[in-house]
């Protein structure tokens, strides 16, 4: 059993603009008090800890049961929303976590190490015709970036395209001796109405070579649903070999 105790304070502020564009900006500051005391389960689920805009305010931001954020601490951030009246969307996000005693529950590269945490910043994109972007970074007291991603997406009626761009500082304690410097694309079309092809790829920059690459065929109706894929990984090391995988599922649904 773990507890805790929180108070958390929002204050919106509201207008409506020329044309009837939407603003919302709002402040939120929350004060959490847990435990300090741990378990004696080995964490093998918690490894890895993303801190972003969507847990800022989480009273817990380990993803699996074998650890929980314990200790004081305050969490200030502030949003601002806009919604325009023509279909499109920005929202941005800014924060930071402050503690009560560093328990040494987090790896560096997560940004949640220390007394205080890096400093939090989001911004989101949305337009009506199917395009969204995204960007979310971490920096340290000197706004020096720690860890930086980028995503963008574009949907329409028959095909789908989405790529992503992650830089992560090397930390010995998330297993990643080296700099994590990639692009990733994938892409998907639809042939027919049960069938649609799939293509993928990943770029590693600090190595500067693909890591990944693959290519799939599905056919789906209401009873079945079967994937062709081929995939190659071109990543080598002493003990990991560059191999070439052929996949075939097929799932009743």
């Amino acid at each position: 059993l773990h507890g805790g105790l929180g108070a958390e304070l929002r204050w919106p502020w509201l207008k409506t603009g020329r044309g009837g564009v939407g603003h919302v900006i709002e402040p939120v500051a929350q004060l959490v008090w847990a435990s300090t005391s741990g378990s004696s389960f080995p964490n093998e689920d918690s490894r890895l800890v993303e801190f972003d805009e969507a847990n800022l305010f989480s009273l817990n931001r380990f993803p699996g049961s074998d650890e929980v954020e314990r200790g004081g601490r305050f969490n200030l951030g502030i949003t601002y929303t806009r919604v325009d009246p023509r279909g499109w969307t920005l929202a941005t996000a800014f924060g930071k976590v402050y503690r009560d005693e560093d328990l040494g529950q987090f790896s560096r590269s997560s940004g949640l190490d220390g007394r205080s945490s890096d400093w939090l910043a989001a911004v989101h994109l949305a337009f009506p015709d199917g395009i969204s972007l995204g960007h979310r970074m971490l920096l340290d007291d000197a706004f020096d970036v720690t860890k930086s991603e980028t995503r963008f997406r574009l949907a329409g009626p028959r095909y789908g395209v989405s790529g992503s761009y992650i830089w992560v500082d090397a930390d010995a304690a998330e297993d990643r001796p080296d700099k994590v410097s990639e692009l990733a694309l994938d892409g998907n079309y639809q042939l027919q109405d049960n069938w649609t092809a799939f293509l993928g790829a990943r770029y590693d920059f600090e190595a500067n070579r693909a890591n990944r690459a693959g290519l799939g065929l599905q056919f789906r109706n209401e009873c079945v649903s079967v994937d062709l894929s081929l995939s190659r990984r071109f990543t080598s090391s002493t003990s990991v070999k560059p191999t070439t995988d052929f996949g075939l599922s097929v799932d009743l649904v």
